[in-house]
């Protein structure tokens, strides 16, 4: 009856532990997977502000016009293909993405567009402006709507500007330029021309906003007129997407080139690794004790050093051993310094126990055992002189 009941009874099988890892592993698989096949197949160019984009940040709506309406536009994705331009008195060149611009490419590049009929730069940051060494400073604005409020002959007085969101103001020593849509509170504005300079600098346009040519933006306000206005001077355009391998290690830069899914990418894998933590760290269970395969007895210690110093003979150094412990002991008893010399010690030592002073400093301090008898007798007098400070 007893096997009966043993076989008839269910076997419980402990999970093994490495088959939760698998199935997480597992799952994380098939996602990857899933995401891998569900995802729509290749939309082509999708760069922000790229005239072969059609998507939202893209710039091709605002391409297509202007070749509808006979501008020549030649779109050059590096450095190389930009110096390989011919750049004449009939050409406008427009430099959008400058935050790929290093200060050595920022000037490389206003320096081969020095015979432009104009260089257009779409937001560029005071890195990009001291590359150039352009005579304006820039901070952070928040234009809305703004008015261009300005005379010239490139954007209308009325013009309005949707956004902006960095706005430039001439330093002293710059001359004749024009400020439009004014930052009210922070002076500048939002878009500044200067006017050629010598040393073969051509006209530059600096814009602070680089959304209203986006397909997503360019309807609002009168970002349509302002970007034809400006890409649309010429008969020819050339459109300059900086490449970030055109940045040389040697170049110093104040931003970080990291691409932009980097931060989130490493916020992820550090929530990964801590959540991993936490899930391990919980099946570790409550600590419990383990009881010691051996048990050393502590006095062991203390008869091994002293088979050493018998082995070696070293009875001084066992002697001053001897005397440190009793020193130590003494001083805490007596309630003195455990740095006070061996004269203090032995001077209240000698008060308590009523020994004469001389007698206990050479009994502390003396180093005198010239075989194992002495220093036996040494040690005891040591033992017989803490005891009798102790009893009294």
């Amino acid at each position: 009856m007893t096997l009966i009941a043993a076989i008839s009874k269910p076997l419980k099988r402990k999970r093994s532990r490495w088959l939760t890892p698998l199935i997480v592993v597992g799952v994380l698989l098939a996602v990857s997977m899933a995401m891998t096949l569900l995802k729509p197949g290749d939309k082509g160019n999708t760069d922000a502000l790229d005239p072969a984009n059609p998507g939202f940040s893209g710039a091709q709506g605002l391409a297509n016009v202007l070749i509808d309406h006979g501008v020549r536009v030649t779109v050059v994705r590096s450095q190389r293909e930009l110096l390989n331009q011919t750049i004449d008195g009939a050409t406008t060149v427009v430099i959008t993405r400058t935050t790929r611009l290093s200060a050595r490419t920022a000037r490389t590049a206003l320096a081969h567009s020095a015979p432009a009929a104009s260089v257009v730069l779409l937001d560029p940051d005071p890195e990009v402006t001291k590359g150039m060494g352009l005579p304006v400073t820039s901070h952070l604005a928040d234009l809305t709507d703004a008015k261009a409020a300005c005379p010239t002959a490139v954007v209308g007085e009325d013009f309005r500007l949707a956004q902006g969101g960095r706005a430039y103001t001439p330093m002293a020593n710059a001359s004749a330029t024009t400020t439009c849509f004014p930052d009210k509170s922070d002076g500048g504005g939002a878009m500044v021309i200067l006017p050629a300079a010598e040393l073969g600098r051509p006209p530059v346009i600096l814009l602070g906003d680089d959304s209203l040519i986006t397909n997503g933006m360019i309807l609002d306000s009168d970002n349509a007129a302002i970007a034809l206005h400006l890409f649309g001077q010429t008969d020819r355009l050339v459109w300059y997407i900086p490449s970030l391998a055109d940045i040389a290690p040697s170049d110093s830069s104040s931003r970080s080139i990291a691409p932009a899914w980097f931060e989130p990418g490493v916020a992820l894998a550090t929530s990964a690794v801590v959540f991993l933590c936490l899930w391990r760290g919980r099946r570790l269970g409550r600590l419990v004790t383990e009881p010691l395969p051996v048990i050393v007895r502590a006095i062991e210690t203390t008869e091994s050093r002293g088979r050493m110093y018998r082995r070696s003979r070293d009875r001084s150094r066992a002697l001053a051993v001897l005397q440190l412990a009793t020193r130590r002991r003494l001083a805490a008893y007596l309630g003195v310094p455990a740095s006070s010399s061996v004269s203090n010690v032995a001077a209240a030592a000698a008060a308590v126990s009523g020994r004469s002073y001389h007698d206990v400093l050479d009994l502390l301090s003396s180093s005198a055992a010239h075989d194992d008898s002495s220093l036996l007798e040494l040690a005891n007098t040591l033992n017989a002189l803490e005891k009798e400070v102790r009893r009294r």
